[in-house]
């Protein structure tokens, strides 16, 4: 396990070490190593999880390593699984090429492209390319007619691509650049590729929903960085970049599209997210240990009441096996005496069980046949969605229980 594992104890952005530590989760199963039967008997691998603020540059981060590798070679999760994913990413291809792609020669490259979904809702106005390094995703991506390389991104990857495809126009990242160890390197790979004319676009969640209205059970090994556009400046600016322009977007509870390039004018849009940021003390440490605070708050109310519940023969069922609902059932110790089972649409956890607790997961199907008294919603982003296909099961007396940021049952 050590090869695979290092502690860290500098931040991985600016290289400093005055660190405050947040919150320490313990030994955690990687949140996407689902595990058939035949797994279930050997050792599991755990890794500490502990976080970090950085008082010099402000980003909140993991200080425990998991090799890529161990990571991201073989990976259980599909864009196109996630319904509400497809019309976002088409809507935001739409944007894009509408402003940014003039011609059928620009490269389009996205980072960490998955199944191919935002890149095939754009090759055909212009040259595409999707750099991923899950070899089991890759196939996906090609049957949609996107080139794909499976590789790990950074400043060689960076030179090879440029050597062999010029310059891109667009670089977008989603929800990637979260899952880096050497961040510095990705953007710097990044800024590289654009060069002197071309835009960096990259998809966060934003840290201020993560300790407001989101969630802690968003910090897992893969996500190795929690973003504030104070601190995602901050690295920009010292690669010689700038961002330009920010959308706050109604997506993994609230995310930022951020805009980055060499030499496009500040829009309002920066000056006035960073003022809000300064306001709610996002560049202070203050704020992530009034967030400790409230997570080990909710997680006393939320394990009394699902204990309450089954005390009285309610059947508990988790909607959805996403990654950070497996940080909530193993740092709150939600096992099958708890929770019955997980229904997930994504094929390849069907039939497996989650990492930690081993509750075993199913096709949606199952609770439609099998109908519990409540859904422990894991998939607590896409509430909406959720709430609204599942108008029946509710009509009827079902009950979701929202384990996040406070517990509530509607």
């Amino acid at each position: 396990m050590e090869k695979n594992f290092i502690k860290k104890n500098s931040c991985s952005s600016c290289g400093g070490k005055n660190l405050i530590q947040i919150l320490d989760l313990g030994m955690m199963p990687l949140a996407n190593a689902f595990l058939n039967e035949e797994e279930l008997k050997s050792e599991e691998k755990k890794f500490p999880l502990t976080v970090a603020f950085c008082n010099d540059c402000a980003l909140l981060q993991i200080m425990d390593l998991v090799n890529p590798s161990v990571l991201f070679k073989e990976y259980d999760y599909i864009t196109s699984a996630s319904a509400p994913l497809i019309p976002h990413f088409e809507g935001m291809a739409r944007i894009l090429t509408n402003e940014f792609i003039k011609s059928k020669n620009d490269l389009f490259v996205d980072v960490g492209g998955n199944d191919g979904t935002l890149l095939a809702a754009i090759k055909d106005n212009c040259r595409v390319l999707n750099i991923d390094p899950a070899e089991n995703i890759a196939p996906l991506s090609r049957e949609r007619g996107v080139e794909t390389l499976s590789d790990f991104f950074g400043t060689e990857t960076a030179k090879n691509v440029i050597e062999k495809y010029g310059s891109a126009k667009v670089v977008t990242a989603n929800n990637v650049f979260a899952h880096i160890a050497d961040i510095r390197d990705a953007f710097a790979g990044a800024g590289m590729l654009i060069g002197e004319d071309g835009i960096l676009v990259v998809e966060v969640h934003w840290v201020g929903n993560l300790i407001g209205d989101g969630g802690f059970d968003q910090i897992y090994h893969e996500h190795l960085c929690y973003w504030s556009l104070t601190a995602l400046k901050n690295l920009v600016n010292s690669l010689g970049m700038d961002v330009f322009r920010v959308d706050l977007i109604p997506f993994h509870g609230q995310s930022m599209r951020v805009f980055i390039s060499r030499n496009r004018p500040v829009e309002n849009s920066v000056l006035d997210l960073l003022k809000k940021e300064k306001e709610i003390q996002l560049d202070k440490k203050e704020a992530f240990l009034n967030f400790r605070e409230k997570v080990e708050k909710n997680k006393k109310i939320l394990v009394n009441t699902l204990n309450d519940l089954k005390k009285n023969g309610k059947k508990v069922v988790a909607y959805g096996a996403p990654a950070k609902g497996n940080t909530l059932l193993n740092y709150f110790e939600l096992t099958p005496e708890i929770i019955d089972y997980a229904t997930d649409t994504t094929p390849m956890k069907q039939g497996k069980f989650t990492p930690g607790v081993h509750i075993p997961v199913f096709s949606p199907e199952k609770a439609k046949k099998e109908v519990p008294d409540y859904f422990l919603l894991l998939a607590w982003n896409y509430a909406d969605a959720i709430m609204k296909n599942e108008d029946e099961f509710r009509k009827n007396g079902g009950k979701f229980i929202i384990p996040v940021p406070e517990m509530w049952i509607v």
